[in-house]
């Protein structure tokens, strides 16, 4: 049995089309790979959770990156780690606005969940901000076809296996989101993250390489 996993959870809400992207990496040779293809899935609440119980099964601990607000502001419509983000010009949904309601609640409760039946650890990430700190895909539309090409692409070069297991399959946007999310975990793992954190919560990013080997990082300026 290997040791730990780390499972991306690209967190939608709809029932009636796949609006969730979920995504395995483990550790290879020191580096990160992608364990099978990503699930993409509606969002019911028994899928998304079974899919993760599925992953986490083969190891022994596991690290699950959500990309969802995990907590709710002290005051006003926004937490303080949204507000530090938007500083660094990411712009982000408020979390305590009332029309994120459900897909925060959501995520708080998949959270709980992880952390109480699975006793996995959760992290709360924003694939956008990951994108902008890898600098995977900045500036392409990630719904249209050439910038899902691009950050696909883009992600190839810094998880192993990923070129072999996608070959000429183009993945959804939340694939992608969920594969960005998953390797934002391993990065936290590895000590390689920097974070947006409060009082009222933390949004973990991850450190860009500073050549293609997992243990050399420089921050994002």
């Amino acid at each position: 049995m290997n040791d730990r996993v780390f499972i991306g959870v690209d967190l939608g809400t709809s029932l009636k089309r796949k609006s969730t992207g979920i995504a395995c990496i483990v550790e290879r040779h020191g580096s990160p790979w992608i364990y099978s293809l990503p699930e993409h899935t509606m969002s019911d609440d028994t899928f998304i959770r079974a899919s993760i119980a599925r992953m986490y099964s083969d190891y022994t601990s596991c690290i699950v990156a959500i990309d969802a607000p995990l907590s709710k502001p002290e005051h006003g419509s926004m937490r303080y780690c949204e507000k530090r983000l938007r500083k660094f010009g990411i712009p982000c949904y408020p979390s305590g606005a009332e029309w994120v309601r459900e897909w925060v609640d959501k995520g708080i409760e998949l959270k709980n969940w992880c952390e109480n039946t699975l006793c996995a650890g959760v992290i709360e990430v924003y694939p956008y901000a990951a994108s902008r700190a890898l600098d995977i895909g900045v500036g392409v539309r990630k719904k249209s076809k050439e910038g899902r090409s691009v950050i696909q692409k883009g992600l190839r070069t810094i998880i192993g296996g990923l070129d072999e297991m996608t070959m000429d399959v183009l993945l959804s946007d939340d694939e992608l989101d969920a594969i960005l999310s998953a390797y934002t975990a391993y990065c936290v793992d590895h000590g390689k993250f920097k974070k947006m954190d409060g009082s009222d919560g933390t949004i973990y990013i991850p450190l860009k390489m500073a050549v293609h080997t997992i243990d050399e990082y420089r921050p994002v300026g």
